[in-house]
């Protein structure tokens, strides 16, 4: 076991260090993890917007081409 009064040596700062940033790259990983997961399904429905915009417009076409044909009474 490890005694915790004494001083740190160089190895064993630099052993923290690197665990230190092993524990930040695992924290970076799950967080764009995470990101990526909730950004997802709004990226998608984000690129389908265009497409609806286009067919809702060649609806009203229709319907207004459809009452102009319709007779007046």
């Amino acid at each position: 076991m490890a005694d915790n009064n004494q001083p740190a040596t160089k190895q064993d700062l630099l052993d923290m260090r690197d665990e230190l940033i092993e524990k930040m790259r695992d924290l970076q990983t799950e967080v764009l993890t995470a990101f990526h997961g909730w950004a997802r399904p709004i990226e998608i429905k984000l690129r389908t917007l265009p497409m609806i915009d286009e067919r809702l417009g060649l609806l009203e076409e229709r319907i207004s081409e459809l009452e102009r044909q319709r007779p007046h009474h």
